[in-house]
């Protein structure tokens, strides 16, 4: 498994949430020697980022002793130190230089061990602090560069002890180069300096482990929540094959029926009500993938609004006219009442869509002899269309999610029809692509009103009534114009669904 790359910009900061503030500009100046290289991985940007770290605090640390060191007369001391420090110091630039951190590591316990066994052959060998110090040189190489380097520089740190006790313990006894004077002194600032400097590394790990923990944690809720999406697209893709699935197998069985009884019945009219009921069964199949496609063209952000002005008055009164024959057939009423002429901002065909979604909705979930109301209103800033019914309502919890893809509502269709839980998802989607605004009251058992805000065009002057009507294939979401004398209005897809 590919590990993906972590790249390091110059104006991020990794530290942040790790470091006191006043030592952010110190530590971002120490991160621009990771070359980029060496930022590819996580763990190789943390191995980078402490050999930087031990490598300035070496050196801050070499050249207060070696300042000490100089006061008190301790010119061998303070050679020594010095040369450590450059050598510490550099082991950033030798990082950047190279692009190994295993060459930087090494060089950078190598210049630890020799410059605390020569300190040791000028303070004393085992009576001085400086073999305290070769400790630090195995825990900075397992920090740096892991567990196996660090056996080795173990050993070898073990080592150069032993020899140094070997000495005493042969009786050749290595020399104290400084005033014996400062001899409690030189051996508090050592021991003392060493519990610092272990207590500092420490802390660079520490913030560098609570930093990976942090970004660990942040993967993980990034996961999460992509695994939380997949399964939300499983599931409607689990939905949408079982729309296609159950919604299509019905009309394909009809018209399978119907083309074989064509193919036995000789009776003229026989034969004409089975093409008709072919022609129904085919066009609600028709619907039915054309608003699978819209649902899937607006999800995926594929709709370009196309905003005009557009007279609502007419595009209202298109969408009663085309769903009258539904309201007479199961002997609904229909009253609309209309303002003066009323132009509102917005995508002609997808208002249409829109107004004609509504408008069938009311009637697929109206019972017969009731009244469906249809009305119009100008606003301060918006064009209001409303539709209300006489049907079942929509209790609160079904408002919560009737705006939802795939949610199937509580009231059910009073002729038959199919529902498939996508209409109402995309008159949502459209309203807002084009600045408008879509709610829903209803009380269950008083019917529903549904009222949609579109932005108001103000009547320019010797603007004439936009007579040009759109049409759009199923499943095309771009607008694009047809002649007004189209016998029926043409929405995205035509469907009717709840």
């Amino acid at each position: 498994m590919e590990t993906a790359p972590v790249s390091l910009q110059p104006d991020e900061k990794p530290h942040s949430g790790s470091v006191p503030k006043f030592f952010e500009p110190f530590v971002k100046l120490m991160d621009r020697q990771i070359p980029p290289e060496l930022a590819s991985t996580p763990e190789d940007l943390r191995r980078s980022k402490l050999i930087t770290r031990f490598g300035i605090l070496g050196a801050l640390f070499g050249v207060s002793y070696a300042t000490f060191y100089f006061f008190i007369g301790h010119l061998w001391g303070t050679f020594i130190i010095l040369l450590c420090s450059c050598g510490v110091a550099l082991t950033p630039f030798l990082l950047h230089w190279k692009k190994s951190i295993e060459l930087a590591g090494n060089f950078f316990s190598l210049t630890l061990t020799l410059g605390f066994v020569a300190l040791c052959c000028v303070e004393g060998g085992i009576h001085g602090h400086a073999i305290a110090w070769l400790v630090s040189v195995p825990l900075c190489s397992l920090l740096i560069m892991g567990r196996k380097p660090s056996l080795w520089w173990s050993a070898i740190s073990f080592c150069a002890a032993s020899v140094i006790v070997g000495l005493d313990l042969a009786g050749i006894q290595l020399p104290v180069t400084y005033d014996p004077k400062w001899n409690s002194l030189v051996s508090a600032a050592g021991y003392l300096g060493l519990i610092l400097f272990l207590f500092i590394l420490g802390l660079i790990f520490e913030f560098g482990r609570a930093r990976a923990s942090a970004k660990m944690e942040e993967a993980l809720l990034d996961l999460a929540t992509s695994n939380e999406r997949l399964v939300h697209l499983n599931n409607e893709k689990n939905e949408f094959l079982g729309i296609a699935a159950h919604d299509l197998k019905n009309p394909l069985t009809v018209i399978l029926g119907n083309a074989e009884l064509m193919r036995m019945t000789e009776n003229p009219q026989m034969a004409a009500r089975c093409n008709d009921t072919i022609i129904l069964a085919a066009t609600r199949m028709r619907d039915l993938i054309g608003t699978l496609l819209d649902a899937n063209a607006i999800e995926q952000g594929k709709f370009i609004s196309n905003i005009e002005r557009c007279d609502i008055n007419d595009l209202v009164t298109q969408c009663v006219e085309s769903n009258r024959a539904t309201a007479d057939h199961k002997n609904i009423l229909m009253r609309v009442g209309i303002s003066d002429t009323l132009w509102a901002k917005a995508d002609r065909a997808a208002a249409m869509q829109v107004f004609d979604n509504l408008i069938s909705n009311a009637l697929k979930f109206s019972p017969p002899q009731t009244t469906i109301y249809v009305h119009t209103l100008p606003e301060k800033d918006f064009i209001l269309v409303n539709v209300r019914d006489e049907g079942p309502g929509i209790n609160l919890e079904d408002q919560k999610k009737m705006f939802q893809k795939f949610s199937r509502l509580t009231a059910r269709p009073t002729g038959g029809e199919s529902s498939n839980g996508l209409g109402l998802a995309i008159v949502k989607r459209l309203v807002d692509a084009m600045g408008g605004t879509i709610q829903c009251q209803s009380t269950p058992g008083l019917g529903a009103t549904f009222m949609v805000r579109l932005p108001i065009a103000p009547l320019e002057a010797g603007a004439g009534k936009n007579d040009e009507s759109t049409h759009r294939q199923p499943g095309q979401i771009n607008s694009a114009s047809a002649p007004a004398s189209a016998p029926s209005p043409s929405p995205i897809s035509g469907n009717r669904v709840r």
